[in-house]
Formats: structure tokens, sequence, C-alpha cells
């Protein structure tokens, strides 16, 4: 116990004699005789010093007027692109909607099936290329020139198989069939001949009308599309990169 109280004292003035030389030693450095004494330092007030802003740093440059100009410039540029953008977004929804609306009635015919098919899956494509050409592009016109032909083959190919099918039970004479009243009239069937002729005509006018369409307007449809790469093309000349990735980001 007495060697504990002894180590126990001698700590305690240890402590004492420590503050003691360290309040002296702060005593001398705030002396103001001494020039180099901390109370000689002059620290200005906390509203002079400089501030560090952070998100002032981070800003992007200001604007001028000469971007204000490449962007006015691509806008007009662009103006061609997004004509033909519309015109694709009306191909592809048209041609679409043509193959998904039709494709019901089809069941149970397997050429007409495949048909349908197609043209949904051209129209997807079309919709597809619609969304890269607001990207600005440059391949993509003649992508949707291609995608044209590729619905107009479909479009004749299928006409032309349907001319060179033999012709079934045209709808007049399987109504005629299903009629009790006029199975009983033999006189009245014989005037019905001439009207399933007719009928046969027409179908294969409205086949070669297909054609006609086909050839006049997805053949000009890829001409026009075709003719937009030259105006992707001086766009891309005339303009920026970097106004390119504001109009794509914008737009595409």
């Amino acid at each position: 116990m007495r060697v504990t109280l002894r180590i126990t004292t001698i700590a305690e003035h240890a402590v004492r004699a420590f503050f003691l030389l360290v309040s002296e030693g702060l005593d001398q450095c705030t002396d103001p005789s001494d020039p180099f004494s901390m109370s000689t330092l002059q620290t200005p007030p906390l509203d002079e010093r400089p501030k560090l802003s952070l998100a002032r740093s981070l800003d992007p440059p200001e604007l001028d007027q000469r971007h204000f100009a490449a962007l006015e410039e691509i806008v007009r540029l662009a103006r061609p692109i997004r004509k033909a953008a519309s015109y694709a977004s009306f191909s592809g929804w048209a041609t679409l909607l043509a193959g998904a609306l039709t494709l019901p009635f089809s069941i149970g015919n397997i050429p007409m099936m495949i048909f349908c098919i197609v043209l949904a899956g051209i129209g997807t494509r079309e919709l597809s290329l619609r969304r890269r050409l607001m990207k600005l592009e440059t391949t993509v016109p003649r992508k949707l020139a291609i995608n044209q032909l590729l619905l107009g083959g479909s479009l004749i190919a299928f006409a032309i198989f349907k001319l060179l099918q033999p012709a079934g039970e045209s709808m007049v004479m399987s109504s005629i069939q299903s009629d009790p009243t006029i199975q009983s009239m033999p006189e009245l069937a014989g005037q019905f001949d001439g009207i399933a002729q007719l009928e046969h005509l027409v179908m294969a006018a409205s086949y070669m009308i297909m054609i006609l369409v086909a050839l006049f307007v997805q053949g000009g449809s890829a001409i026009y599309y075709i003719c937009k790469t030259r105006a992707m093309k001086r766009l891309h000349k005339r303009v920026p990169g970097w106004c390119v990735q504001v109009f794509s980001t914008v737009h595409g």
C-alpha cells in the first residue's frame, strides 16, 4: 500500500509540473515584445478571407454568339431530315398496323400469314430506323431506302403469287351453293355465272393495282430517302460535332 501511495504522489507532482511548464510557454509566446510571438501574428477577419466556391469552378463555359449561330444552323439543315423522319414514322406505323390487322384473317392460309408477318417486321424496322435517323446517323437514309424496296418487293411478290394461283371458288358461288332457295331454281344459277367471272376480274385488277402502287410508292419512297443522304452529309460538314450530339440527345 505504501508503495502504491508513493507512486500516486509522484504522478500527481509530475502532472502539476507539466501543466506549469505549458502555461509558462504560452505566456512567453504571447509576449507583445517578441516579434515572433503568436499575439503579433495578424489574421484577417472571417468576412475578408477568400471563399472557395466549388460550384463556380464546375460550371461549364458560357455560350457566345458563335455557339448560338451553330445551333441555329443545325436546326435549319436538319429540317429535311425531320421531314423524312415524319414520313418514316407514318410509313412504319401504317405497314405495322396493316400486317397486324390482317393477321387474324389469315389463319389457316400459310402464304397470307407469312405475308402479314413480313409486313409487321418491315414496319417495325422502319420505326427503329426512324429513331436512328433523328440521331443524325449518316447510313440510316440508305437503310430506309432498302427497307422500302423490301416492302415493295413483298407486295409485288404477294400480288404475283395471287395472280398465278388457280382461281378458287368465288364468294358468289359459295353463297349460291349454301342457299337452298337458289339451288331449287336452276334457271337462276346460270345468271350468277357472269357475276362470278366479274368477281375474278375485280380481284385480278386489285392485285395489278397493288403491283403498280408498290412500284411507284415504294420506289419513290426509296428515291426520297436516298436524296436525304446528301442533306445528312451536308449537315455533318457544316456544323461541329458537339452540335450533332446536342441535336441527337434532344431529338433522339
